[in-house]
């Protein structure tokens, strides 16, 4: 960038030195040969060559790099989650089908002996079981497990959901690494081709959670694409609710796999897990509770508290002193065993939000302030049937400006857009005695510049990385997009210049604000960042292109405007106020940094997920939907177990979960506990 600016200063030291026709022809004949370039294939700065490939040294780093960031990743889900090995639940565990004779498991046995068969011998296996039967708290234990392990493949974690199984089972896992792990990304240490390689070599093991939550007619695709790309002899796990995938597999489309199902805990089981986990000054709440529950195996409550997950909900419901597992009892309450799993999952949310949130060391497992338990759980419920309206399951903060009628979207960009631009307009032309053309101006360059910018929806997040140009970015759709970019830039900057001063200055200042305006666009993409992606790490990267943006243009104006008052002088085109060159020149560079700053930063501001989401969540605050400081709701969300992180994305607890949120009963969101809470 620094490159375009020197040159752009030199060309109008030339232009103001020779003369504005000998300019323009070597201009021309420049001009001619770059736009030649890439066509020629002349020189080492050709924009089409490739990227340089990586070498075996580099896959292997990055095989390294990945497995160390897996492992991170994981081992703070498996804490939020308590999975921790002193917590884990005697799940048992039983095989459903056997492909031949060389798979050595035992029939049946507990969760422990088949990880460590898993592991040992790494295959592909399914593994089925009832809705809440640890499928996935298996995953991210066989994940880490699998990392303890000296072993050539990484397990890479993945929602299968995320799949069309009309792609390439290869291209969709290098996309969803660079999208997950965007650092792998980074040519400059791992090569250009380090993520196909990892894949086509086989150096990461799939595991794929939750095939039941593909849309029913897609299951049976995606199990012959699975067959199809992955080969048997590779290993790989899928996970899946039991009806749903007898019913995809029921052409025996999945051949030569282990399936493994999940079985309910013993009830004494259960009781133990329950026992060990609760606080002494709370047994003789639980006793009564747990002695029905080995008595009684065949009730209801036996048959819900033998399920993982809610055991796992039952002990952090009556964990405070303010609740009884005594009414679990209640056989007129609690008729069927579907009444329990409701009120354990109407429960769950006011009990986790009346967490009070550390007041020491800020610490990354504990929320960060208190949050009015009602406050939560209707931004829940907003949550979750904003995702079922998506159909999908992964919550994104750049798609929540979905639930922003376009109306609103649209009225607020122009508004703010028109306003602001007028106001430039006035400063900049009432320097030179003309505050309403100035106006004018503004109004009319804000009003049809928001216009087309405001209409983009669902804009993705973005990064700033300046590069070089690849090949793939030279396709007709990357270059219309950037020279409309600049194109804009050059029609501001030159008709402002032009009306103050000439038309051949506006030329030449136009051309040089499409080039810097260009060049922004161009390098605003989510291209080599450093990390891993998470969703605050994301939500920065995007923010930071607008202040980079913001910071160039300021550069870029201040330039211009110090060229203008300084070296041109504009005393003679109706500068109101008599100044020397010296501060002319300052006067100019301070009024086009505030317009470039301004112009710039506004544009890159409109077209970013950030300016989306910011008028999303003042939105959906001034319904009373969600919390004003949502980012910061979500990550607390996260740290008390409500929500999930998969890479940049937020997924509920378990779909269970989000499905209950959407038709809560009644009693969920007046819960006696959530009126006297303090608001958060």
């Amino acid at each position: 960038m620094l490159l375009w600016l020197v040159l752009a200063a030199v060309i109008a030291i030339a232009w103001i030195r020779f003369g504005s026709s000998n300019l323009t022809t070597v201009l021309t004949i420049v001009s001619t040969l770059v736009a030649l370039l890439p066509v020629l294939k002349i020189g080492p700065l050709s924009w089409s060559t490739p990227g340089r490939q990586s070498t075996p040294e580099q896959v292997d780093q990055a095989v390294h790099v990945l497995a160390i960031e897996v492992r991170k990743q994981w081992d703070e889900e498996a804490r939020r989650r308590q999975l921790q090995e002193a917590r884990q639940m005697p799940v048992r565990w039983e095989v459903a089908d056997r492909p031949n004779d060389r798979v050595r498991l035992p029939p049946a046995g507990q969760l422990p002996r088949l990880i460590d068969e898993f592991v040992g011998q790494p295959r592909p296996m399914v593994v089925i079981g009832e809705p809440g039967s640890g499928k996935t708290g298996l995953c991210v234990i066989l994940t880490l497990d699998l990392l303890k392990e000296a072993s050539q493949r990484v397990p890479v974690l993945l929602q299968i959901a995320t799949w069309d199984p009309n792609e390439n089972l290869d291209d969709w896992l290098v996309r969803r690494l660079v999208e997950d792990y965007p650092f792998l990304g980074n040519e400059a240490r791992f090569g250009a081709g380090a993520i196909r390689e990892i894949v086509t070599q086989r150096l990461v093991l799939p595991i794929l959670d939750g095939l039941d939550e593909m849309p029913p007619e897609l299951r049976p695709v995606a199990l012959r694409a699975l067959d199809d790309d992955w080969s048997a002899d590779r290993p790989f796990v899928l996970t899946c609710r039991m009806e749903e995938f007898l019913a995809a597999n029921a052409p025996n489309l999945l051949v030569g796999v282990l399936v493994v199902r999940l079985r309910p805990l013993e009830p004494q089981a259960a009781a133990n897990f329950l026992l060990d986990a609760t606080a002494d000054a709370r047994l003789e709440e639980w006793e009564p509770v747990l002695a029905d529950l080995v008595a009684h195996p065949s009730d209801e409550l036996a048959q819900t508290l033998t399920n993982p997950l809610m055991l796992a909900l039952a002990r952090t419901v009556y964990e405070t002193e303010d609740t009884s597992p005594r009414e679990l009892l209640d056989r007129r309450r609690f008729p069927r065993q579907h009444d329990v799993e409701e009120h354990l999952l109407d429960r769950f949310i006011p009990t986790v939000f009346r967490t009070r949130p550390h007041r020491g060391v800020p610490s990354p497992i504990r929320v960060s302030r208190r949050w009015d338990p009602a406050v939560a759980q209707r931004a829940l419920v907003f949550l979750a049937g904003h995702l079922q309206t998506l159909r999908t399951r992964d919550l994104a903060w750049w798609q929540l400006p979905r639930a922003v009628p376009r109306p609103v979207s649209q009225v607020v960009r122009v508004t703010v857009g028109t306003v602001s631009c007028a106001l430039l307009g006035w400063v900049m032309f009432g320097l030179f005695g003309r505050p309403h053309l100035g106006v004018a101006f503004g109004l009319l360059v804000g009003f049809f510049g928001a216009l087309p910018l405001g209409s983009l929806r669902d804009k993705r997040p973005r990064r700033f990385v300046p590069r070089i140009f690849r090949r793939a970015e030279l396709a007709p759709e990357f270059l219309v997009r950037d020279i409309g970019f600049g194109i804009i830039g050059a029609l501001v900057g030159g008709l402002i210049v032009g009306l103050l001063f000439s038309v051949g200055y506006g030329a030449l200042i136009g051309l040089f604000f499409g080039l810097v305006f260009g060049m922004v666009r161009r390098f605003t993409e989510p291209t080599e960042p450093k990390e891993p992606a998470s969703p605050g790490n994301v939500l920065r990267g995007d923010r930071g292109t607008v202040l980079y943006g913001t910071a160039l243009g300021g550069v870029a104006g201040a330039l211009v405007g110090g060229l203008m008052g300084g070296v041109v002088g504009a005393e003679q085109y109706g500068l109101i106020f008599q100044l020397s060159p010296l501060m002319e020149g300052l006067l100019g560079a301070s009024v086009g940094l505030l317009l470039g700053a301004a112009g710039l930063g506004m544009m890159v501001y409109t077209t970013s997920a950030w300016a989306q989401f910011v008028l999303a969540r003042l939105w959906l605050a001034y319904r009373g939907w969600t919390p004003l400081r949502l980012m910061t709701f979500l990550q607390d969300a996260h740290k008390l177990g409500v929500l999930r992180q998969v890479g940049p994305l937020y997924q509920f607890r378990h779909v269970l979960l989000q499905e209950r949120l959407v038709q809560p009963s009644p009693a969920s969101v007046g819960a006696p506990e959530a009126e006297t809470a303090v608001q958060g």
